[in-house]
């Protein structure tokens, strides 16, 4: 019995032989196509290596290990890790970065949606008006960090001034423990917006007007229409837009850097705050690797969750 197993598992891999890499060594037009690809796309391929996967492997190394940047490593084992988890700067900085992301990406939900609706229809200027709104996508986020920067100044900002039109004196936005972070959340909301609204236009462009018109006919009013056909035939679009954005809301850094530098306090100190001071301002470059794999951790949490969810719903489709 044993004996015809390793006969198929033989016979598997011959085949396996034959019709994959077997391929690029035979002298034929696929062998030819096989190599001329594998030629065009190794550039790409050590790019990736070069830049991504040997600074992730070297990230992990050197999260064992005890480094001041200027001095000998010290094997220190699990010790950074052990200390990330008792640190309470590293669980303030967890929490404010959930904070951030669940303040971030859920206004632009709902608001991206709502302006793909509207500029779903035709209407008059409609290409102006969509235009205009698309602009802060385009801007540098460096450069719209020191827009509201500006904006924000306690004395000539525009913030400020309406602030002060409504009766609000003396408010410091991005001095105030209570108030940074909802402005940085404003910023990135007004940033990120346009971007998924593309989105969600391209989707909602996607969905055949006959399923409208049916309902129509059916006596289907517009929440009704809404609620059974554009939300269920826009769901692969929605956990799109849903995943990508936590995602890029996790990895902020500029705005914090620019407006605040993660104060006051640590009101605004994200996880990539956390890990850049700790590697280039406390030379805790073994702690910060280790802060890094973790955050590592989260992120391939979500695109698991992402994975399920994509799975999920092809099966059902």
């Amino acid at each position: 019995m044993l004996a015809a197993m390793k006969r198929k598992q033989e016979s598997w891999i011959r085949r396996q032989w034959r019709t994959g890499l077997g391929v690029f060594f035979r002298s034929s037009i696929e062998a030819h196509r096989a190599r001329v690809g594998l030629i065009l796309v190794s550039p790409a391929i050590v790019f990736f290596a070069v830049f991504y996967i040997y600074p992730l492997l070297q990230a992990f190394r050197i999260s064992f290990f005890r480094w001041g940047l200027l001095d000998t490593p010290q094997y220190i084992g699990l010790r950074n890790y052990e200390l990330l988890l008792r640190d309470p700067e590293f669980s303030n900085s967890v929490f404010v970065t959930l904070y951030y992301v669940f303040g971030t990406v859920i206004p632009i939900w709902v608001i991206a949606l709502g302006l793909a609706l509207v500029f779903n229809n035709s209407f008059r200027f409609r290409g102006g008006f969509l235009t205009i709104y698309y602009l802060p996508a385009v801007i540098s986020l460096t450069v719209w960090s020191m827009i509201w920067l500006l904006a924000y100044h306690p004395t000539f900002g525009l913030v400020s001034f309406f602030t002060r039109a409504a009766g609000l004196e003396y408010l410091r936005f991005l001095q105030d423990t209570n108030l940074a972070m909802p402005a940085l959340i404003l910023l990135s909301v007004w940033k990120g917006t346009p971007l998924y609204m593309v989105i969600f236009i391209s989707g909602l462009r996607s969905i055949p007007r006959d399923y409208y018109e049916a309902a129509t006919v059916d006596g289907a009013n517009v929440v009704q229409r809404f609620w059974w056909i554009t939300l269920p035939l826009l769901r692969p679009v929605m956990l799109y837009v849903m995943v990508i954005s936590i995602i890029e809301a996790f990895k902020v850094f500029t705005p914090m850097y620019i407006l605040t530098n993660g104060g006051p306090g640590s009101a605004t100190r994200v996880l990539p705050m956390f890990i850049y001071e700790n590697a280039f301002s406390y030379l805790r470059m073994g702690y910060a690797s280790a802060a890094s794999i973790v955050f590592l951790i989260i992120l391939l949490g979500i695109s698991f969750v992402q994975f399920r969810l994509l799975s999920s719903n092809a099966d059902k489709s």
